[in-house]
């Protein structure tokens, strides 16, 4: 079993085609205009359907939960003490060490932004009360994620997922007990409208997580009181994420396209659209509406940056943490109980070094890139590809699809623009948020 950093031994090289890629080139339909109908017909499988429901979270399509989640998630109270990477003025910083309320979920997921962060420097990875080692993913259409969340899939929901945060001690660096105690004095009433009464915590500790006296010393109960109202704060988060989804935004030039605009994209990114689907390969794993297949992969991206661990195994370590997450879909604060995605899910060695393919919806608005943000820009990204991976030190072995794709420096402009295609415009009015989507919430 490999941890360590190394190259793959395998030299691996050819082009790399998708199997309905070589079936457009052998097919020789051609038709007015630039794509044939079986090109087509492979570009209508990237069209967003209606998003589906979520059995784990009863409010993840109630609006008084969106509203709720809203302003939870611009409410940087949640957090704890910054860390001594952060002087304000320098690199990002929210503040001085030791300031405490100044991080939130919209410090490193910004939706007016990307829905990923535009703040920190160096941009590799994000600053909140400490570096993270990983690069922030963006929040937009995480939603459309039907289990797997974060770059190694440690959770298996959107509510449980903004469970983390809240308590990272590179993130907020806060607790639960904070985080309830936020909710009874500031948003009780609205809390109770969605969820049901509140205990009295008035004489619970003002913080603490699992591990910390303070927590631990509390009897059963009243842990699971807190529990339940920690995982209600991530289910009303998740309600207004899922909102941050690109049909609440005016269209990308692609989805223009899909709906009959047929000069919403260039000669140069239907020129890529083609070789996205065709040649380059990249529909093996960017794929379906999210233009990610939701699995994972290792495509040797360079373990590198400043503040990046000096290994990550990724979904090896994902597998372990999410069966173990107390608040996974099996859990009793998951309102649809089901480990049927957990049953016999074990890491092997072919885990170590593979990250959850990222959608490339807005994937021009979220450099930089990869899962410890090596890559500046799309060029590199593109580039990483076309020399079949493996630069630099990363764990475990590439994925045998990983090939050198012979692409020119025109075919990678080409595809840079075609991704540039896939980028929602501004949000759309709704009623449900007079202020704007993406705007700072209304009291």
């Amino acid at each position: 079993m490999e941890f360590l950093p190394r190259r793959n031994a395998l030299a691996l090289v050819g082009t790399a085609v998708l199997a309905a890629g070589a079936g457009l080139l052998a097919s020789g339909c051609q038709q007015d205009g630039p794509f044939s109908e079986t090109d087509l017909a492979m570009l209508r499988t990237f069209a967003l359907s209606p998003l589906g429901p979520d059995g784990s979270n009863s409010s993840a399509d109630v609006a008084l939960a969106a509203k709720l989640g809203k302003q939870l998630y611009f409410d940087t109270r949640i957090s704890g003490p910054l860390g001594p990477y952060d002087v304000r003025g320098t690199n990002g910083s929210l503040g001085n060490a030791g300031d405490t309320g100044k991080v939130g979920c919209i410090s490193c997921h910004d939706p007016a932004n990307g829905g990923s962060d535009h703040r920190s420097q160096p941009a590799a990875t994000s600053l909140g009360a400490g570096y993270t080692p990983r690069n922030s993913p963006t929040v937009i259409n995480a939603a459309y994620a039907p289990l797997w969340q974060f770059w190694d899939g440690r959770v298996d929901s959107l509510w449980s997922q903004a469970l983390a945060p809240p308590e990272g001690a590179n993130e907020c660096n806060g607790s639960r007990l904070a985080v309830a105690h936020l909710i009874a004095t500031d948003y009780a009433a609205a809390y109770v409208a969605i969820f049901g009464p509140l205990p009295d915590i008035s004489g619970f500790p003002a913080s603490g997580k699992p591990g910390d006296p303070a927590f631990d010393g509390l009897t059963s109960d009243d842990q699971k009181a807190i529990n339940r109202i920690f995982a209600n704060f991530g289910k009303a988060i998740a309600a207004y994420e899922r909102r941050l989804v690109s049909p609440a935004f005016s269209p990308s030039p692609f989805d223009e396209f899909l709906a009959g605009k047929s000069d919403s994209l260039s000669p140069a990114a239907m020129a890529g659209a083609k070789i996205f689907i065709g040649r380059g390969g990249c529909a093996e794993c960017h794929r379906g509406p999210l233009f990610s297949d939701l699995s994972f992969h290792n495509i040797g991206a360079p373990q590198e940056g400043e503040h990046a661990a000096i290994t990550d195994v990724g979904r090896y370590d994902g597998i372990a943490a999410v069966q173990a997450n107390p608040f996974n879909r099996g859990s009793e604060f998951s309102d649809e109980r089901t480990n049927d995605h957990l049953t016999g899910l074990t890491a092997g060695d072919d885990d170590i070094g593979r990250f959850k393919t990222p959608t490339l919806r807005n994937v021009s608005k979220t450099a930089p890139y990869m899962h410890d943000g090596a890559y500046p820009g799309l060029w590199d990204v593109v580039n990483h590809y076309n020399f079949g991976g493996e630069t630099g030190l990363y764990s475990g072995d590439t994925d045998p699809a990983i090939n050198p794709l012979l692409l020119s420096n025109e075919d990678l402009d080409n595809l840079i623009e075609f991704l540039g295609s896939l980028a929602d415009g501004d949000p759309l009015p709704t009623a449900d948020f007079p202020e704007g989507l993406t705007a700072n919430p209304q009291p």
